[in-house]
């Protein structure tokens, strides 16, 4: 019988490794931890979101990314402005310094991303991202299942 890769586990150690090395190189470039340049990156993107919908972007606690978007908001990366048409939302914007931060910034990602892509063909970096993106839609819907199994 033909054993089942681990998959819960290796994700788990592959993101760890990659989450520690892109957070020791985004320090080293711009004294900025891997999840602002999340911030960074996604407001990029997307100026003007909010720290609920970054929250869910960065899979972190709604907490944990507004006390980061405060510490980000010292820095002047980013700036927190009231919405326009609902004045109890807060949006969250780029600020010029935190452009120029993600623009030092993503080169280095890119070439960490090109350096680990580098030892597989066209074809196979196709496949990994199409399993990638498969296994969390996947995960989604299993999560999805769970929850509503024990609401029942």
């Amino acid at each position: 019988m033909k054993r089942s890769p681990k998959i819960f586990y290796l994700m788990n150690r592959a993101y760890a490794a990659l989450a520690r090395a892109a957070d020791r190189r985004t320090k080293a470039e711009a004294e900025l931890s891997l999840a602002q340049h999340g911030v960074l990156f996604a407001l990029s993107m997307n100026d003007g979101l909010t720290a609920g919908h970054l929250a869910k972007m960065l899979s972190m606690g709604k907490p944990s990314v507004s006390g980061m978007i405060d510490r980000m908001a010292e820095r002047n990366l980013v700036r927190r402005e009231k919405d326009a048409t609902d004045g109890r939302m807060v949006r969250v914007f780029l600020q010029a310094q935190g452009a120029a931060v993600i623009a030092r910034t993503n080169p280095v990602v890119k070439e960490m991303n090109a350096a680990l892509l580098a030892p597989f063909s066209d074809e196979e970096q196709d496949v990994i991202g199409r399993f990638l993106k498969h296994l969390a839609e996947n995960a989604e819907d299993v999560l999805a299942q769970t929850a509503k199994e024990e609401s029942e």
